[in-house]
């Protein structure tokens, strides 16, 4: 049994109406796309961040303070961040940093590691002797993590990424299709406006 094929006859109202959908199917994934490249270039930005930071250089450090702080979201869940501090010396000179690594930051925080999950502020207690990675070009930036340990992935996101990525790829091929199908219609209609012209 073959494909029904579409009917592209439409009418003036039916064309009026499919135009308007298709302005908001081409509006939504135009925004969608720009959504998905600003969260996949930020990503990436850490990404490779985390991975440069394995040239910079190690030296001891001491962490200062830790805790975990939590706030409820609009959605009613509560995403809990861990906030240490910790100083450093580099080149004879005293330093003192926030972040843990490049990828585990927030939009609440600039430097934490955030999530759903509690934090264990135990993992970095005060007094704490650590290895802090410098970066030579600038030593008032530091991390405690780098390379591949310092990416903020996990099962979650094993899962969303691809789904990013396919995703849009399906909505594009259906958008292709609804794209076919009016252009079908609008050549339809104006062959039908040819031919009463005509007659």
């Amino acid at each position: 049994m073959g494909r029904e094929k579409r009917d592209p006859n439409l009418s003036v109202p039916q064309m009026i109406g499919f135009t308007f959908w298709m302005a908001v199917f081409y509006f939504g994934t135009f925004f969608l796309i720009i959504v998905i490249g600003f969260v996949l270039a930020d990503a990436v930005d850490d990404a490779r961040a985390d991975l440069d930071a394995r040239d910079w250089t190690p030296v001891s450090g001491t962490i200062i303070a830790s805790e975990v702080e939590s706030y409820r979201e609009p959605d009613g869940n509560t995403t809990y961040c861990l906030r240490i501090e910790y100083e450093y010396g580099y080149e004879n000179e005293t330093y003192s940093g926030d972040m843990i690594s490049h990828s585990l930051h927030s939009s609440t925080y600039d430097a934490a590691d955030c999530g759903s999950g509690r934090r264990n502020a135990d993992d970095y207690p005060p007094g704490e002797p650590i290895t802090v990675y410098v970066d030579p070009d600038d030593p008032n930036r530091a991390v405690l993590l780098t390379g591949w340990s310092a990416l903020d992935i996990g099962l979650g996101e094993l899962i969303l990424y691809p789904l990013i990525i396919i995703i849009p790829l399906i909505w594009i091929r259906i958008l292709a299709h609804l794209t076919r199908g009016y252009l079908d219609s609008v050549i339809a209609l104006i062959r039908r406006g040819m031919v009463k012209k005509a007659g």
